[in-house]
C-alpha cells in the first residue's frame, strides 16, 4: 500500500498523480498485449489440440521436430486443393519417420507418397554404389526366368542386402514405413533411365508359381520406389488404372509441378508422380485378403530430359528366400482386432500427433484412407478418436 505525503504537493494532489500513472500503465499493458494478439494471430498455434491429448512433449526424443520446422509446414495457405500444393511445404522438413506419409491413392492402388524419405547424401551413395555394376535391365519371363525386353529399357543392379551401414539404415527405414520386416524385402534394386528409357505398365507381383513359391517367401505384397535424382522432364511414375484424386492438378501457387509436368500420353490417364530426389511411393500390390490388386499397374514414362535414378525395394508376405515349404497366408495389413478396434497403426503416430500433424495432415492421420487397409484412420488412438 502507498503511504500518502504531507509534502509540498498534498494529499489530493497525489491521489490525482496516482490515478493518472495507474492509467498510463494500463494503456501501455493494453497495447503491448495486442501487439502481441497480432503476432499470435499471424504465426500457427502449436500444440493445442494434440496436447491436450497426450501432454508436454518429451524434448529428449529426436523424432520431434522443432518448432521452426512445424511453423514451416504451415505457411501454406489452408485452401490448398491439390496433391502436391498440399505436400510443397514438407519439402524444407525431414522425411518419415519424423513425418508421416500422405495419402496418394486409398484404394486400387493402395499408395502413400513420402516427402525426403531420404537425403542428398543417402541418394548419391545408392547412386555411386550401382556405377560399378549397371547392366541392362531385364523382367520375368513367362517360365520365371529374367530375359531381356523392350517393355523395360533401363539399366540396374541389385545391391546386397545390408551391404554397408548406409543400406542398412535406409533398409531398417524401409521396414518401418511399410510395415514389414526387413527379411521380408528383396535386395534392393538401383536402376538409371537416360533419355527416351522407360519401363511400360506392369505389375510388380508375379505371375509364375516359381517366383512366388513359398521358397522364396511367397508373392510381393508391397514395393517402395524412392527417387535417387530430379529428373528435368518425363520419367514420372504413373498408375494408369488408378483414379486420379479431385484437384489433384489444380493449378495454384503452391503447386509447381502443375506446370512443369509435360501431360505426355504417358500421364493422361492415372496417378502421375514425379521424380524428385528423396522422394518415395509405397504402394501394395495385393489387397488386405491376398487378392492381387488390378490398380498396382504401374509404369516409368520415357524421360524426355536429363536422368532419372530409382531405388527400388519389393517386399514379400514372409521372409525373402526363407525355404518355406507351406502355403503361406496373406500378412494382417492392419494391428485393429476386434478386441482393439482403435489402435495406431504406426510407431510414430504419438509423435507426429504432438506435431500438430492430426491437423495438418487429417486424411492419413485422421481418416479412413490412412491405414493400410484403408478401412480406418493410421493413428486414430493418438489423434483422440477413441471413445
Amino acid at each position: 500500500m502507498l503511504k500518502r505525503s504531507g509534502s509540498l504537493f498534498g494529499g489530493r494532489t497525489v491521489d490525482v498523480a496516482l490515478v493518472v500513472c495507474l492509467a498510463c500503465t494500463l494503456w501501455a499493458t493494453r497495447l503491448l498485449l495486442a501487439r502481441q494478439d497480432a503476432i499470435a494471430g499471424s504465426a500457427p498455434r502449436l500444440g493445442s489440440m494434440s496436447a491436450r491429448r497426450l501432454g508436454p512433449r518429451d524434448a529428449s526424443q529426436d523424432t520431434r521436430l522443432s518448432a521452426g520446422d512445424v511453423n514451416a509446414t504451415l505457411r501454406t495457405p489452408s485452401e490448398a486443393k491439390s496433391f502436391y500444393g498440399r505436400a510443397e511445404p514438407m519439402r524444407t522438413l525431414p522425411g518419415f519417420p519424423k513425418t508421416p506419409p500422405m495419402v496418394l491413392s486409398s484404394k486400387t492402388p493402395k499408395a502413400y507418397f513420402v516427402r525426403n524419405f531420404l537425403s542428398k547424401e543417402e541418394c548419391d551413395h545408392l547412386i555411386e554404389l550401382a556405377k560399378r555394376g549397371l547392366a541392362p535391365s531385364t523382367v520375368v519371363g513367362s517360365e520365371g526366368s529374367s530375359v531381356s525386353s523392350q517393355i523395360r529399357t533401363s539399366a540396374g543392379m541389385f545391391l546386397r542386402k545390408k551391404q554397408d551401414n548406409i543400406v542398412s539404415a535406409i533398409e531398417q527405414r524401409i521396414a518401418r514405413l511399410s510395415g514389414f520386416p526387413e527379411e521380408n524385402g528383396e535386395g534392393m534394386q538401383i536402376l538409371r533411365y537416360d533419355k527416351g528409357q522407360k519401363y511400360d505398365a506392369h505389375y510388380d507381383y508375379f505371375h509364375d508359381a516359381v517366383n512366388s513359391s513359398p521358397k522364396r517367401g511367397g508373392q510381393r505384397v508391397a514395393t517402395v520406389l524412392i527417387y535417387l535424382a530430379d529428373t528435368i522432364k518425363g520419367g514420372e511414375t504413373i498408375f494408369p488404372n488408378g483414379a486420379l484424386p479431385e484437384n489433384f492438378e489444380a493449378e495454384e501457387p503452391n503447386n509447381p509441378f502443375a506446370k512443369s509436368m509435360e501431360h505426355t500420353d504417358c500421364v493422361r490417364r492415372g496417378i502421375p508422380v514425379k521424380s524428385v530426389r528423396g522422394d518415395a511411393v509405397l504402394f501394395f500390390s495385393l489387397t488386405e485378403t491376398g487378392a492381387l490388386d488390378n490398380g498396382a499397374l504401374h509404369g516409368a514414362c520415357p524421360v524426355i530430359e536429363g536422368q532419372k535414378w530409382t531405388a527400388v525395394k519389393w517386399i514379400r508376405i514372409a521372409e525373402f528366400d526363407g525355404g518355406f515349404k507351406d502355403e503361406l497366408p496373406m500378412v494382417p495389413l492392419t494391428r485393429r482386432t476386434d478386441s482393439n478396434p482403435c489402435v495406431d497403426e504406426w510407431d510414430e503416430c504419438a509423435d507426429w500427433a504432438l506435431d500438430d500433424w492430426c491437423e495438418r495432415n487429417p486424411e492419413f492421420m485422421t481418416s479412413d484412407a490412412g491405414a493400410r487397409d484403408s478401412k480406418a484412420p493410421a493413428c486414430a488412438k493418438s489423434c483422440g478418436l477413441c471413445s
